[in-house]
């Protein structure tokens, strides 16, 4: 019986080993904005914090 489960264990450490390559090969990447993406990024950073909703007033409206 222990020997299943450390087959299992051994099995589940590759698996994860795989993901973890996967992972590192996406963040690894280079990734650009779009220039719609920076178009509304540059609007968004001029509107004043004033305008914007407060969370508590968000989580009433829908609690």
């Amino acid at each position: 019986m222990p020997s299943a489960t450390l087959e299992k264990l051994s099995q589940d450490v590759k698996e994860i080993k795989v993901q973890l390559h996967r992972i590192t090969h996406i963040l690894q990447e280079d990734f650009e904005l779009s220039d719609e993406v920076k178009k509304e990024l540059k609007e968004s950073r001029k509107q004043s914090l004033s305008e914007y909703i407060d969370h508590k007033d968000v989580l009433k409206e829908f609690t």
